[in-house]
């Protein structure tokens, strides 16, 4: 018993499990997917900046045109449920003289944002704008209406690389691939394309280019190795 004590006291026995989810013979694999896909809707920002003596003037006027600018847009095509007023702003326009700051004024500036769903129209409602009294505008910034497609073909793009990336790699040990244990995404990227559109649009119809938008995912995959 001695023995046997001192023979078991003399060796170490290590186990080695999974717990029961991932197997201990797996390889693992990162993976990216890139597509293209042409924009379907613009956002711009359409402002109107008005100085006044009080700032109840000033807010009074640039509400005034920013409703112009709003009903302008309306007719040139956007929809009155993708209208919307935002940034509104006053502040008082100070003067400083011997150390004596002295209030000259106030500006308002109210902001009218617009989804475009028809971006060949785009170029049209800037100028509606304009010459509705925008002196600030902003965008267009080109996206997807709806991006659940492009999302799904990118992270598909993903899980192949993966694939091939984990194929070589088990090839490399003498290996090859067995069941897909795990996959989880690592982010997907739709960007937004932003271009600039100068106010000082002397009534032209503005030139736009939409371009494509470049959608990426990337993905890490755990295969199993037989």
């Amino acid at each position: 018993m001695v023995a046997a004590a001192a023979l078991l006291m003399g060796c170490t026995t290590k186990v080695i499990t999974s717990g029961g989810t991932v197997p201990l013979n797996t390889v693992t694999a990162a993976g990216a997917g890139k597509t293209v896909a042409a924009p379907d809707m613009a956002e711009m920002y359409f402002g109107v900046s008005v100085r006044a003596d009080d700032a109840a003037t000033a807010l009074s006027q640039a509400s005034a045109n920013a409703e112009k600018i709003a009903s302008a847009v309306k007719g040139a095509g956007v929809s009155a449920q993708d209208i919307q007023t935002v940034n509104v702003s006053v502040y008082p326009l100070q003067t400083s003289l011997g150390g004596n700051i002295t209030i000259t004024g106030y500006q308002a500036s109210v902001q009218v944002r617009a989804k475009i769903r028809d971006i060949k129209t785009v170029g049209t409602v800037i100028t509606a704008a304009n010459k509705a009294g925008a002196n600030e505008i902003g965008g267009p910034s080109f996206t997807l209406a709806d991006d659940s497609n492009v999302r799904n073909e990118a992270l598909t793009l993903a899980i192949a690389d993966a694939r091939k990336r984990a194929d070589a790699m088990a090839k490399a040990v003498g290996k090859s691939l067995g069941e897909t244990i795990s996959v989880s995404e690592s982010g997907v990227s739709v960007p937004i394309y932003t271009k600039s559109a100068s106010a000082d649009l002397a009534g032209a119809t503005v030139p736009i280019e939409p371009g494509q938008l470049n959608v990426t995912a990337s993905v890490t995959v755990v295969f199993e190795l037989k």
